[in-house]
């Protein structure tokens, strides 16, 4: 189940990669529906990664102690380039891939905490999906619309991502099962 989870979440993430299969998706679709289905498609994906779900005890390589220290800090800028990537912000502008610079963080803090091999599965896939979409994105050579970044939204991004950052530290174990403190 996990597994099927992981091919079918990054499968339709894959397809807004391939611009010719996106287009004429929506084509067929329409926007809406084409919407509508990649976002079932996802939630059935994620949900079935949540179900099978399952750390082993089986450790591949020793933890980090640091990162594991530092986490909560480090993840403060995963979950602040993640909502700055939403909003017209100078994140934004001047890191160009924020979604996945901030996945990327989390996933690294999270390979560096987790050494289960269910566990490097997981975020090693969110690793490299990071990667190949800032590869992607960046090959494309696609006009990116200019946004007219604010400085509010910055601190909008800070401010919830230090809010997100607290909620998430102080209810992990509600939300994974594991933990932080």
């Amino acid at each position: 189940m996990f597994i099927a989870g992981i091919l079918i979440f990054f499968g339709i993430h894959l397809v807004p990669l391939v611009s010719t299969i996106k287009e004429s998706l929506k084509s067929a679709l329409g926007e809406n529906t084409y919407m509508i289905f990649f976002s079932l498609i996802s939630l059935i994906g994620f949900l079935l990664i949540v179900l099978g779900y399952e750390a082993s005890s089986n450790s591949l390589y020793a933890i980090n102690a640091q990162a594991f220290l530092y986490s909560k800090y480090i993840m403060f800028f995963s979950l602040t380039f993640l909502i700055a990537a939403n909003v017209p912000s100078f994140i934004k502008k001047f890191s160009k891939h924020p979604m996945s610079i901030g996945i990327a963080i989390w996933s690294a803090v999270h390979l560096l905490t987790n050494s289960d091999t269910v566990s490097v599965i997981l975020f090693s896939t969110f690793m490299v999906y990071s990667i190949i979409s800032v590869i992607v994105s960046e090959s494309r050579k696609v006009q990116v619309k200019e946004i007219k970044p604010r400085l509010l939204f910055d601190i909008f991004s800070i401010v919830l991502g230090a809010m997100f950052t607290a909620l998430a530290f102080n209810f992990h174990e509600y939300l994974s099962g594991v933990s932080l403190t």
